[in-house]
C-alpha cells in the first residue's frame, strides 16, 4: 500500500512539472470574433512573374495585413497542383494590425502562358481566399 501512494506521489509530482515545460499555444475561442471578423490583406493577390525558362523555379512570398480587428488564424494553406511547393505559413494568431507572409515555389513543367493558385482558409469572412502566380515560361 505505501509503494502505491510513493508511486502516486511521484506521477502527481511528474504531472506538475512536465506542464511548467509544455511552451505551446493554444488557440482559444476568446481568439475568434465572428461579429468583426479579421480582414487579411495582401499586398498582391495575382502575382505576375514575368518571363522564365522552363524548369525554373520561381519563388514568392504572398505578403498580408491583419487590418480587421481581432486575431487571424490561418488555418491551412493548399496548393492547387504539385508544381507548387509551400515552404510555411504562419501557425500563430496574428494580432490586428500584425503581418505575415506565405512563401512559395513554383516549378516550371510546361512552356507558354501558366496560372497556378494557392488557397488559403482562415477565419476571415469569406474563408477561403486564392492567389495566383502567372506568367509567361519560355522553352526551347
Amino acid at each position: 500500500m505505501k509503494n502505491i501512494f510513493i508511486i502516486f506521489l511521484i506521477f502527481i509530482s511528474f504531472s506538475c512539472l512536465t506542464d511548467k515545460l509544455d511552451t505551446e499555444k493554444y488557440v482559444t475561442t476568446d481568439l475568434i470574433d465572428n461579429q468583426n471578423p479579421p480582414i487579411m490583406e495582401f499586398e498582391e493577390e495575382i502575382h505576375n512573374f514575368d518571363t522564365v525558362a522552363l524548369g525554373a523555379e520561381v519563388p514568392y512570398s504572398f505578403k498580408f495585413e491583419n487590418t480587421g480587428s481581432s486575431f487571424l488564424l490561418i488555418h491551412s494553406v493548399k496548393a492547387a497542383c504539385g508544381c507548387t511547393v509551400l515552404k510555411d505559413w504562419p501557425k500563430e494568431p496574428i494580432p490586428p494590425g500584425g503581418t505575415g507572409e506565405i512563401p512559395i515555389i513554383l516549378t516550371t513543367k510546361r512552356k507558354g502562358y501558366t496560372k497556378k493558385y494557392i488557397s488559403v482558409l482562415s477565419n476571415t469572412k469569406i474563408g477561403v481566399q486564392k492567389l495566383y502566380l502567372e506568367g509567361y515560361v519560355a522553352g526551347l
